[in-house]
């Protein structure tokens, strides 16, 4: 039987190890070795303010919690209201993504439902992250809905393509709101841009190619190559024929780095 001073001495050290700026996975690893006795001490770390904004410590902190099986502990964090200013709330932020990967080690439909209600107020890259593991067609809207955000929209793109032919019918009902949405913000127009690009990707009908064909003439230069793109891989010799039509007609009016994007486009549907 271990000694229990030996085994507060090796919690200490453990602490120790996850609370240097500059630490390793050791610490995490030490304290899930030593189980119950760490949970304490990391959930007092992990809901500490740090006005600072500094976020690593507390981010091993949840790690560790997570891998101990402590899920409780981290919902109680992320249930709790965000305070301070803007570089507390930057810092927390990462930790909450920190928190929600950890957290989501726990698949349950309350774990799925917390991280729905955290990432559609205020959508963040390990939120997004963690909503996707769970592979549940009801985490599509939430981060089609995150591509508006321009931090967030890589993630939210990564996340979709990953759904494959289930995010196909979210994506499409979102394209027809394009047409319908008259002075499109940039914003607007990035979120747009984001959901062809994901269509791109995805194994669609020859009727869902040809509901975006009207798309190829967009005012805005990026949907109407994206949409050209996806026609040039419909069955319909027609389709394929516009969209070869419009992309040659634009090559004549747009700058040289569309030229090129173009270009890449032909070649590849000739392939």
């Amino acid at each position: 039987m271990s000694d229990p001073g030996d085994r507060w001495l090796n919690l200490a050290a453990a602490l120790s190890k996850i609370s240097a700026l500059h630490s390793d996975e050791d610490g995490i690893a030490e304290l899930v070795a030593i189980g119950a006795p760490a949970v304490q001490p990391l959930r007092d770390i992990l809901l500490q303010r740090e006005p600072s904004g500094l976020h690593q410590v507390r981010c091993r902190a949840a790690q560790a919690l997570g891998l101990l099986g402590a899920f409780d502990v981290i919902e109680e964090f992320l249930r709790r209201p965000r305070r301070g200013d803007p570089v507390e709330r930057l810092g927390d932020d990462v930790v909450v993504s920190a928190a929600a990967r950890a957290i989501a080690r726990r698949r349950d439909n309350r774990t799925f439902a917390l991280l729905c209600d955290l990432a559609r107020a205020h959508p963040l890259n390990g939120l997004l992250a963690a909503l996707a593991s769970f592979r549940q067609a009801e985490a599509i809207p939430v981060l089609i809905s995150a591509l508006d955000e321009d931090e967030v929209r890589q993630t939210a793109e990564d996340a979709l393509i990953s759904f494959g032919f289930d995010a196909r019918s979210f994506l499409l009902d979102a394209a027809d709101h394009i047409e319908l949405e008259n002075d499109l913000s940039e914003t607007r127009l990035r979120k747009y841009r984001s959901i062809l690009s994901v269509l791109g990707e995805a194994r669609l009908t020859a009727e869902d190619i040809n509901r975006l064909r009207p798309l190829m003439t967009h005012a805005d230069l990026q949907i109407s190559l994206l949409a050209c793109r996806i026609a040039l891989r419909s069955r319909s010799k027609r389709a394929r024929l516009e969209a070869r039509a419009r992309l040659r007609d634009l090559r004549q009016r747009v700058p040289w780095l569309e030229q090129l994007q173009i270009d890449q486009y032909l070649a590849l549907a000739s392939t």
